[in-house]
């Protein structure tokens, strides 16, 4: 194999060649480390058999915890608002910080365990502490402040550090069908962002927030605790003598980020941040304004999330199939058309429905592209793949935060457009409706990107 060097974005077959090569090469390096330990015979099959599959099923179930609650938080600000009708300002941040911190802390923490990988258990036993303590104080809090602290803050940290152990053992049980086991992970999100709301919304609307929060604190507490043994990893780790029980440091090869190819895809990524949360923390807030009923709006974010459910599997196998530069455009101009004709014409409560799904289908899919644009990049570092995928949430980390600010900004009165057309008319939500048709658009910039060629 010679040097690679770039050639243009429009050399598809290059491309191709380069995008199915990596996970060969990274699958011989594991190969090659194992076998100086004299432990390939032992090693579980990878792609397929009990070990592969039984890790899937306890990571997606995990997914659907973590990432449902935090998924679901437009049913708690639609009643935060009344609840701290004083406070309406820090309300819509509570959701964006909570999603924000677990998409900002995966890079740094991702590095530490690939450094310290006996620490990955341990580190998802506090994280469970860290989030059962953010249900309890959120439960207490009698400010919006303190829910900034509790129900964003604590639970972001928490769900970081239960989640990125988890995708840290993706990358050694599956290679070839990294995309459809990714999206099959990824569509728990869609399936927790399902139930979640309803189970929020019935309990907020029956017992109020206290008991709800208390209740589904202590639920997630049992069973994430049962979910974490079950999350084990393929590859030995190696031991050690040292009462830290750390290992070298691995030697990561970072001239990726010189590459403009990683720099327009993690600008995708950050420009579909900037505007895929919108949807999910003001639709209950829009049906309210349209004079619809509480459940409408709930309905909205459950059927958002139930469309990303195949739409993640589809996407992520798709994305072993298929040219990722076709599936970026794809996504961006389907996204973008679903807000600014589906979003923008939804009057009743029909429109809500159909946008809901399409913009659950595609932007809410968005993600399983990560694995393939970890193939586009990573070409013989076995270690590089974990913090790929956390430079990529990296992105959508600063966009889900810098979302909550931006959101209240644009929900000003100043930002009205009274007498506007369909739903661009209805109280503020005009720019609100337009920022994230554009986002979605400008997420199709990573297309762009220039690939190896390899001969």
């Amino acid at each position: 194999m010679s040097k690679p060097h770039v050639v243009s974005a429009q050399s598809e077959p290059a491309m191709a060649v380069e995008e199915t090569q990596p996970a060969r090469v990274v699958e011989q390096l594991q190969l090659d480390e194992e076998g100086r330990n004299g432990v390939i015979s032992s090693l579980p099959r990878v792609d397929g058999g009990w070990g592969a599959w039984s890790y899937l099923a306890t990571a997606t179930a995990l997914e659907t915890l973590v990432w449902g609650m935090a998924n679901s938080y437009g049913v708690y600000l639609d009643h935060y608002t009344i609840l701290y009708s004083t406070s309406t300002g820090l309300l819509p941040i509570i959701g964006t910080v909570a999603m924000g911190i677990m998409y900002l802390l995966m890079s740094p923490l991702s590095l530490y365990l690939t450094t310290y990988p006996l620490q990955r258990k341990i580190t998802m036993w506090i994280g469970l502490v860290v989030m059962f303590s953010g249900f309890i104080g959120a439960a207490f809090a009698s400010s919006a402040a303190g829910l900034v602290v509790t129900q964003g803050v604590l639970y972001g940290i928490g769900g970081t550090l239960l989640y990125c152990p988890t995708t840290n053992y993706m990358f050694e049980w599956w290679l070839n069908k990294r995309g459809l086991a990714s999206g099959i992970m990824l569509s728990g999100t869609g399936a927790g962002g399902l139930v979640m709301p309803l189970i929020s919304n019935a309990l907020l609307q029956k017992y109020g927030k206290r008991t709800t929060l208390l209740s589904i604190g202590i639920s997630y507490t049992i069973l994430i605790a049962l979910l974490i043994p079950f999350i084990k990893p393929r590859l030995p780790i190696p031991s050690s003598s040292s009462s830290s029980s750390r290992r070298p440091r691995p030697k990561v090869n970072w001239g990726f980020m010189r590459r403009s190819a990683f720099w327009l895809l993690w600008a995708g990524v950050l420009f579909q941040g900037f505007a895929a949360f919108m949807p999910v923390t003001y639709l209950p807030s829009y049906a309210t304004a349209l004079s619809l009923s509480p459940t409408i709006g709930t309905l909205t974010i459950a059927l958002m999330n139930l469309a990303r459910v195949p739409g993640q599997v589809i996407i992520g196998h798709l994305a072993d199939k298929m040219s990722p530069r076709k599936l970026i455009l794809l996504m961006a101009i389907a996204s973008g058309i679903s807000v600014f004709a589906g979003w923008g014409a939804a009057k009743n409560v029909g429109g809500l429905v159909g946008f809901s799904l399409a913009f659950g289908a595609f932007a809410g899919s968005y993600t399983a592209l990560f694995s393939r644009f970890i193939a586009i990049l990573n070409r013989d570092d076995p270690h590089l793949p974990a913090i790929l995928y956390s430079l990529f949430f990296l992105a959508r980390g600063i966009g889900s935060i810098a979302s909550g600010p931006l959101s209240s900004a644009l929900m000003s009165h100043n930002s009205s457009l009274d007498g506007a057309k369909g739903a661009y008319g209805v109280g503020e939500f005009g720019v609100l409706i337009i920022w994230t048709g554009t986002g979605m658009i400008m997420s199709g910039v990573g297309a762009g990107y220039k690939s190896y060629k390899v001969d």
